[in-house]
């Protein structure tokens, strides 16, 4: 009976043994689940975190570009109300012209009518009698007096219709150069200039200043330093590039807003 008890208690002893065993196996590889999970719930975190991140500075990209956006059509509209005040000024200056050419013209005529007149008067000097001839003269020096008036009158609608024909002028190319958009068909990094697509037609004139843009973004700005018809020459502006950015073919040139 003993020696039975002793092999039970020796049976009892190595299951406890081995349980412990067993049970001590599975605390390991527990421990370490947790510690796996653990570093994910932290990676996941972490990534949750950058998502977060990404996602208001998306939002405020986006507030930023419907902000843009705004001023852009702001601008816009300002520029067309600008072209179309400045449609009706030109519109006007042409009126006022036709008006001056018509009147000019009917001074043109009366000066004919009245130069005849006085060849009449001269000849009826010489046919009339000299009593007459006093009279004669008179009326002749009231002619030429009027002759005078209307010759000063045609000079000064002349002078007027000339000096509305250049502001006529300069307001076009005014309107050309603020209107303007071309673009950049060579750059020479050496020597620090670009070729541009627009010229002497489009309103150019040296030393007119240009914008350079790509797309919305502001790269910089050309000074115009020689003139062709249809193309021109322009030294980029030292100082004016955004920093880490350079003037490529095929980025556009425009005229920067004029205050009115």
């Amino acid at each position: 009976m003993g020696k039975i008890l002793s092999i039970l208690t020796v049976v009892i002893a190595a299951a406890t043994a081995f349980l412990g065993f067993v049970n001590r196996g599975t605390l390991v590889n527990t421990k370490t689940e947790l510690g796996n999970t653990q570093t994910e719930l932290a990676t996941t975190k972490s990534s949750l975190e950058q998502t977060k991140t990404q996602l208001a500075s998306s939002e405020k990209a986006k507030s930023e570009m419907t902000t843009k956006n705004t001023d852009s059509q702001s601008e816009i509209s300002k520029l067309k109300a600008d072209g179309e005040t400045k449609d009706a000024q030109v519109l006007e200056l042409k009126s006022k012209i036709t008006t001056h050419e018509t009147e000019i013209e009917d001074l043109k005529s009366k000066v004919t009518t009245i130069t005849g007149e006085n060849e009449s008067l001269k000849q009826t000097i010489a046919a009339n009698q000299p009593a007459a001839e006093d009279d004669t003269k008179t009326r002749l020096a009231e002619q030429e007096t009027l002759n005078k008036k209307l010759q000063e009158d045609l000079e000064t609608a002349e002078s007027r219709i000339s000096s509305m024909q250049e502001r006529l002028t300069e307001k076009t190319k005014i309107e050309k150069v603020r209107n303007l958009t071309g673009r950049i068909l060579a750059v020479n990094e050496a020597w620090n200039f670009v070729v541009l697509n627009v010229g002497d037609k489009n309103g150019v004139s040296s030393n007119t200043e240009l914008l350079v843009k790509r797309g919305n973004t502001q790269i910089g700005r050309v000074r115009i330093t020689s003139v062709e018809p249809a193309s021109s020459i322009a030294d980029i502006v030292p100082g004016s590039l955004v920093r880490g950015l350079s003037v490529q073919p095929g980025d556009y040139v425009l005229s920067e807003p004029v205050a009115n």
